[in-house]
């Protein structure tokens, strides 16, 4: 007798618990199916076509993933899909999920307080959406929260300190709030959560400073970004407790002082973003010992004095950017022996002397080059020719003589942007530079090359062509059409074309009416053209520019089609 009440006792609770287990189900699809009618547009039909009320379950619909043991909804990913609509309250019926991902929709509104009730949420991902209203305070009340991206909405107001709160049990490690409408201060309870891994705040509306301690409760944080605010006050000196990182951002704002050397302690930075702000003084020396740094971008800052040689010495360096400031002296000569990796090397608008260092052909990688607004003097090197990855070559505005390498178009198969304007360049202009078939952009511009305007007509993708300010002439006789400009025909993405104030001493084809509706501006004044303007030219539909005076012309200018 006492065996049977057991045994039907037993036989109670199992049924028992199989109702309670089937009625979350059902409570689960429900939910599931409520979410799914608060959205207005499914344009991929992703719910509408596999979400359904049969007897279908929930754990096979797309985007739901369910648990082994209870059968109970654990996880919901949506990125990614289009779907327009608000986010249903009776998504926080979903009791047992842990990940929840809609990412990269459109969904607007609110985020629903029942959200709340998500006790299991370890992750949650509403990014690149359209939400709006205060960041709600409830979020810092979900106790197993480690990763919470709201980055790319139209959250208002200010960080609730809240979000500090489910740190009792030190669980959040990734807070990414990147391009919202966020202001006032950051709260300094976030720098107490010593389980943060990523902090992520840019392109917000920020103010205030850091607070001095701020690494002190951080050991394990290995992104800091908080570019693109209106953050000031120094950098705090304690940055070197942060050892973990691997990313330090703080560009555009309005920090300022030093530069801490104690940067330089941070052995696992790869990335290091400190530009636009109101620093003074020098790039610390101790930069150099950043043996792992990929990215060094310390753009218009106010920096002063010279770049530290050991700069130069960090082999692991891929991108330098350094433009814009006031740094002096010269570069090392031997300045590739240990930037094997560069890709970019930008120092635009400093003071920057001397010479393009001989070894140049050493940063094999290099695809941008920019020393533009200088004074570089000396000659452009032969061996710029052997760096067969070169996409930009910005040289304008420095103090560079001789003549143009004659293998720059041979090697430079890459190169899309060759900008050499206001130098002391002189000879004739390679016409292997006819090569360079990538070449959208070609600037030349007031220097001293003469002889005639080569075959340009390889160039399919070259957009502007600026030649003006030399002594260029276009054939040996006046009575010889310009055939430069015929060449030039066949470059049917040409925008933009000014080789006015030279000594073209020629005639204007009529081939000028065969140039791509692309043509917007052509300068040509001012440079011995002679004979009759060619009717053709009112074949220019797309022109809103041509400069033409100066010259020796005859005839009117013809109406330009529409």
């Amino acid at each position: 007798m006492e065996n049977f009440i057991l045994s039907f006792a037993v036989s109670v609770l199992l049924l028992h618990s199989f109702a309670l287990s089937l009625n979350s189900i059902t409570t689960d699809k429900h939910a599931l199916i409520s979410f799914k009618n608060s959205i207005t547009s499914d344009p991929y039909a992703i719910l509408s076509a596999n979400w359904s009320q049969n007897n279908t379950s929930v754990c096979n619909w797309i985007g739901v993933s369910c648990g082994l043991k209870h059968g109970r909804v654990t996880a919901l990913n949506l990125s990614g899909y289009g779907l327009v609509g608000t986010v249903a309250p009776h998504l926080g019926n979903l009791t047992f999920l842990r990940y929840l991902d809609i990412s990269f929709n459109n969904f607007s509104g609110f985020l629903p307080f029942e959200l709340s009730k998500l006790r299991h949420l370890k992750v949650m991902n509403v990014g690149a959406n359209s939400f709006t209203g205060e960041i709600p305070t409830w979020l810092g009340s979900l106790p197993r929260l480690e990763k919470l991206y709201l980055y790319k909405n139209t959250f208002l107001g200010t960080i609730p300190s809240s979000l500090s709160n489910n740190t009792k049990n030190q669980m959040l490690q990734i807070l990414n709030l990147n391009y919202n409408q966020l202001s006032g201060s950051i709260p300094y309870a976030i720098f107490n959560v010593s389980s943060l891994r990523e902090i992520r705040i840019r392109n917000n509306s920020l103010s205030g400073w850091l607070p001095s301690e701020m690494c002190d409760n951080l050991p394990n944080i290995e992104a800091l970004d908080i570019s693109a605010n209106q953050l000031s006050g120094e950098i705090p000196p304690n940055i070197w407790k942060c050892r973990h990182l691997q990313e330090l951002k703080l560009s555009t704002n309005h920090f300022n002082g030093k530069i801490p050397s104690e940067i330089g302690s941070l052995s696992r930075l790869k990335e290091l973003y400190l530009g636009v702000n109101d620093f003074r003084g020098m790039i610390p020396e101790e930069i150099g010992n950043l043996s792992q740094l990929e990215v060094l971008s310390i753009p218009a800052s106010s920096l002063t004095g010279n770049i530290p040689s050991s700069v130069f010495n960090i082999f692991s360096l891929k991108f330098m950017d350094l433009s814009k400031n006031s740094l002096s002296e010269n570069i090392p000569s031997d300045m590739c022996d240990s930037l094997p990796n560069i890709e970019v090397l930008n120092l635009w608008t400093n003071q920057l002397s001397g010479e393009i260092p001989p070894n140049i052909w050493k940063c094999t990688h290099l695809q941008v080059l920019e020393l533009s607004v200088n004074h570089f003097s000396g000659k452009i090197p032969s061996e710029i020719g052997s760096l067969s990855m070169l996409r930009e070559l910005w040289l304008g505005y420095n103090d560079f003589r001789g003549t143009l390498p004659s293998n720059m178009g041979i090697s430079l198969l890459n190169l899309e942007i060759l900008y050499l304007y206001s130098n002391r360049l002189n000879g004739p202009i390679p016409s292997t530079i006819n090569n360079a078939s990538k070449l959208i952009l070609l600037g030349l511009s007031s220097n001293s090359f003469i002889g005639s305007i080569p075959d340009l007509g390889n160039l399919k993708q070259l957009q502007m062509l600026m030649l003006e300010h030399n002594h260029l002439r276009g054939e040996e006789y006046s009575t010889q059409e310009l055939t430069f400009l015929s060449s030039l025909t066949k470059c049917r993405n040409l925008k933009y074309l000014t080789v006015s104030d030279n000594s073209l001493n020629g005639i204007l084809p009529a081939s000028i009416g065969n140039f791509s509706s692309s043509l917007q501006s052509i300068w040509l004044q001012n440079s011995h053209i002679v004979g009759v303007i060619p009717s053709e030219i009112g074949n220019l539909s797309s022109v809103l520019f041509i400069k033409l005076g100066g010259n020796q012309l005859r005839g009117p200018i013809p109406p330009l089609q529409e």
